[in-house]
């Protein structure tokens, strides 16, 4: 009795590229990404909050 694939492909391969991407969008928000006027991220530390 041959085996069949119980799980479905189409899915296992979107859900994989779906968490790749959103990991590499993650670490390019985190990392990369300079931030905006408003919240210019870590480049200048001395900056006061209100």
């Amino acid at each position: 009795m041959a085996q069949k694939d119980l799980y479905n492909k189409a899915g296992y391969w979107t859900f994989l590229i779906t968490l790749a991407f959103n990991i590499i969008f993650f670490l390019y928000i985190s990392l990369v990404h300079p931030g905006t006027p408003e919240n210019p991220g870590g480049s200048n530390p001395s900056a006061q909050t209100k």
